[in-house]
């Protein structure tokens, strides 16, 4: 499935912690792992000094990280260095190479990239037109040196929603190159089951019966493929909140979802959502756009 997998970096050790995945998904697969780095222009004249300063360091930084891991690729590393706006350069790279998947850090701020904010991931996946997985290394990690973690469970939170659903193409074609087993989840918003203020405990019953439906078909379609795979049901006015609980309970080592979609009651959950999961989890985060 993957056959050009792009990983942005900025000079730091914390965005090197999207390398080991993305090396070990090349390993997999075959794909090609291509490094790009974005210099964005200060708009003054040191600039004309510094610049180019900039882009001979970042060429020597990319290349040595092409040579010292071209053997624990499965197919080739190539490098660029672009200018122009981080977000908008990430994409016309990612456009130009046709790229199946980007991994990426979720930040990371270098010693001459000095312009990469936290926000790059944040802003990228916003506007991505094909899956991204965001890593979220601890502070001070030595990403380069680590292995890649296991993807022995992952979680898939569903809304009800084709948009959402969307994302179980993806989480199976990565989970399958792990052996993972899946997690179906779905949370119904507590505040739509209320009734003059108080819960009404027949029809939250009622839609949880239907959550768990809804769950358990689309679990079984999986099951007949021979994949492993598991539902819950949350109640809950946070869905965020919901999801990261849930991954944790579950014990799951990574989450895969649509970064939009609605439900059949026109609620937004997969949009606002997949913000809050982004931001408050530890684990890796494949999102998926669906452009439709």
């Amino acid at each position: 499935m993957y056959r050009q997998i792009v990983v942005p970096l900025d000079g730091s050790q914390f965005a090197e912690s999207a390398l080991p995945l993305a090396l070990a998904l090349s390993r997999t697969t075959g794909a090609r792992v291509h490094l790009v780095s974005v210099i964005e222009p200060v708009p003054t004249v040191a600039f004309e000094d510094w610049g180019p300063a900039a882009e001979k360091w970042t060429r020597e930084y990319l290349a040595r990280l092409a040579r010292g891991f071209e053997d624990r690729a499965g197919g080739e590393i190539s490098t660029a260095v672009i200018r122009g706006p981080i977000v908008e350069g990430i994409q016309e790279e990612v456009a130009r190479m046709d790229a199946d998947l980007v991994v990426m850090a979720s930040h990371g701020r270098g010693a001459i990239s000095r312009f990469w904010l936290g926000s790059v991931a944040d802003r990228f996946v916003r506007h991505a037109d094909r899956p991204v997985l965001v890593v979220k290394p601890d502070e001070g990690e030595e990403s380069a040196a680590e292995g890649p973690a296991s993807f022995d469970n992952l979680l898939v939170p569903l809304d009800g929603s084709d948009l959402s659903e969307s994302a179980l193409t993806h989480a199976t074609a990565f989970g399958e190159l792990f052996g993972s087993s899946y997690h179906l989840t779905r949370v119904v918003a507590a505040p739509q089951l209320s009734y003059a203020g108080e819960m009404n405990p027949s029809l939250l019953e009622e839609f949880r019966q239907q959550a768990g439906a809804y769950l358990e078909a689309h679990a079984e379609r999986l099951r007949d493929r021979g994949l492993r795979v598991t539902t819950s049901v949350t109640i809950s006015p946070q869905s965020g909140w919901a999801i990261l609980q849930e991954a944790e309970a579950v014990d799951c080592d990574g989450i895969v979802m649509a970064t939009h979609g609605r439900t059949g009651l026109k609620r937004a959950l997969l949009g606002s959502t997949a913000d809050k999961v982004l931001r408050g989890t530890r684990l890796p985060l494949l999102l998926y756009r669906p452009t439709a």
